[in-house]
């Protein structure tokens, strides 16, 4: 996840987002019930929660938040199918084809239109501009819904991404309490970082290098100042010992010795 949102009560975020959908549920079942005629057509929250986006079989309808941020909606295939079949009165049901059972153009339109329905309920409609970028496999927040149309039973996937989740924080003007930045705190503290250092640097030709092979021996001399880094955040620097009989790294006085 962007580390901005780091400390952040983006919990509250995930609540407030299930409370918008649970109460505007009704009304968008009965406009969608509306576009596709029947009123035999249901949707509930099934979960939302923190994780990187879903990819689906189709393109999804992406927007992007004028502020910042991208959310993407998707129905599931079969789902899609059935609801555009309703929608363009088509006169054969493609969910008995297999050879049919293809997302056209005019699918994505119907899905592009729910999409925006479900936009609104976040956000003013002006605040969207509909764009072709994907969104990155950083974590976000994730909502499906079960829909039941008639006989066919589907999903709809909303992916929300962690710069939208910042800029809802923002909106909403959320700021963390004492509480919740004590559990972070807590929380960060016990989590398992990878600490990296590099020994031994080595500069060979080449020719030489494309020679090598395993079991192939050479020598190499020890770094006197070891930088030690987190990801890309250089820490300090250390140097290389013997200790009760195995080598150890001793960390450096300063960082930039």
């Amino acid at each position: 996840m962007n580390v901005e949102l780091l400390g952040k009560p983006i919990h509250i975020i995930k609540d407030e987002l299930a409370n918008i959908l649970n109460n505007s549920l009704l009304g968008l079942t009965d406009q969608i019930q509306k576009w596709v005629k029947t009123h035999e057509l249901t949707m509930s929250v099934t979960s939302i929660d923190f994780q990187s986006p879903k990819q689906g079989q189709h393109a999804a309808f992406t927007v992007a938040h004028n502020e910042s941020g991208m959310m993407n909606f998707r129905c599931s295939a079969p789902l899609l199918i059935a609801l555009a079949d309703r929608f363009y009165h088509s006169p054969v049901n493609r969910l008995n084809s297999v050879k049919s059972q293809t997302i056209t153009t005019s699918d994505l339109r119907l899905q592009e239109r729910i999409g925006r329905l479900f936009s609104a309920q976040i956000a003013p409609e002006e605040m969207w501009q509909s764009c072709d970028n994907s969104l990155s496999d950083d974590i976000g927040l994730v909502i499906q819904l079960s829909v039941t149309c008639e006989e066919t039973i589907g999903d709809i996937i909303i992916c929300i991404d962690s710069a939208l989740i910042q800029t809802l924080t923002n909106v909403i003007g959320l700021q963390p309490t004492s509480e919740l930045n004590a559990l972070f705190s807590q929380q960060l503290e016990s989590t398992k970082v990878k600490l990296n250092t590099v020994l031994c640097e080595k500069k060979m030709p080449l020719d030489q290098v494309l020679q090598l092979k395993p079991g192939d021996i050479f020598d190499i001399d020890l770094l006197q100042s070891s930088p030690i880094s987190i990801g890309q955040e250089h820490l300090f620097n250390g140097h290389v010992a013997e200790q009760n009989g195995q080598l150890v790294l001793i960390i450096n006085t300063s960082k930039d010795t």
